[in-house]
């Protein structure tokens, strides 16, 4: 079968977002993916989901525009979507997306009321037109968000991205703590330098900060502390090669989030994560097993639960060890291409 997979850029990297990149790296047994990527490329900082007058002008005026521009849907026998993509394809075809878009709205953008519900409404009409096989999501929360939004459930199948589980080390001194966000203020960068900053003990402990800096006082705590290194952003193969080998800990207390895929980036290399106990990230996350969660704004509990994996190096082994099983068990390719094979035979 061959599939069109019409896939967002990323602003950043210039490829398909990481959600799409996964699906056509480990295509479904028998299913050949023909990618379909923008024609017209985002600004770097519409990378970032805060809601401003700039970033809404631009995203509408390129989202109007992307649509505008017909793509060649010949030869394939269905069509794989992405996000918020509302093209009006001649074939059957899946949309995926990790949130409802009444998720968005409310968690990213706190839309509520009457501007919420009326693009629900339009979004959810799409996805139930007929030629909609089914509605791709990645946890049990978004598949309850797109019902309350008005989606047919019957047509919504949790069924996440891939991962295979990864087993590259580099021996090193003391302990490497590792924050990747594009969003400081929506990803947790400030909470993630107050907790690093209030270790104890941890002469020996390095933070390796991957994201912008949103503050003033950010940008200072940086410059007097020679243990944290910050980059704005890291390519993908600079991650691979050089960082992600290296880290003992990964720490995200995001404040919202649909998914957050770098958790289980971390989790497939048996490196133990402390995050926030946001109900996708929960369904994942085993706490106490295979990471440490706090509730959004917790600090106290934050700084306590990152204290505990610095000081506990078996600890640390032994929730790496929980994660990378809890990876193998929920996110291996072939488990979920097969899942994802059953969504395109839906309703034929």
């Amino acid at each position: 079968m061959e599939c069109l997979l019409v896939a967002p850029t990323d602003p950043l990297t210039g490829g398909p977002r990481t959600g799409a990149l996964r699906r056509l790296l480990n295509p479904p047994p028998g299913v050949r993916y023909k990618l379909v990527t923008d024609r017209l490329r985002y600004p770097k900082q519409a990378a970032n989901y805060e809601f401003n007058p700039v970033n809404a002008a631009i995203g509408a005026a390129r989202f109007a525009l992307e649509h505008l521009i017909p793509i060649d849907q010949k030869g394939a026998a269905m069509v794989h979507s992405f996000f918020w993509d509302v093209r009006k394809f001649d074939r059957r075809w899946v949309h995926e997306s990790d949130q409802s878009f009444g998720q968005f709205m409310r968690g990213y953008n706190n839309i509520r009321g009457k501007v919420n519900r009326l693009a629900n409404q339009g979004f959810s009409s799409y996805l139930n037109s007929r030629w909609c096989a089914g509605v791709v999501t990645w946890s049990e929360w978004a598949k309850r968000g797109f019902a309350e939004d008005g989606v047919d459930a019957s047509k919504v199948f949790v069924v996440p991205p891939p991962f295979e589980t990864n087993d590259e080390r580099v021996r090193h001194q003391g302990c490497n703590i590792l924050y990747l966000g594009r969003e400081f203020k929506r990803k947790g960068g400030d909470a993630t330098l107050r907790a690093f900053r209030s270790l104890k003990g941890a002469a020996e402990c390095r933070l390796t900060f991957v994201g912008p800096l949103g503050t003033a006082e950010a940008r200072r705590t940086v410059r007097s502390d020679p243990r944290i290194r910050q980059s704005d952003s890291l390519s993908g193969a600079s991650l691979q090669r050089e960082v992600w080998p290296a880290v003992d800990i990964f720490i995200l207390p995001t404040n919202a989030d649909a998914f957050a895929l770098a958790v289980v980036d971390a989790m497939r290399r048996g490196i133990p994560v402390v995050t926030t106990r946001l109900p996708p990230i929960a369904e994942v996350v085993q706490d106490g097993v295979s990471g440490l969660l706090s509730d959004k704004g917790d600090e106290d509990r934050l700084g306590s639960n990152l204290q505990k994996l610095v000081d506990d190096p078996a600890l640390r082994q032994r929730m790496g060890e929980s994660a990378k099983k809890r990876v193998e068990s929920m996110f291996a390719p072939r488990k979920v291409g097969l899942a994802l094979r059953e969504v395109y035979c839906h309703g034929e």
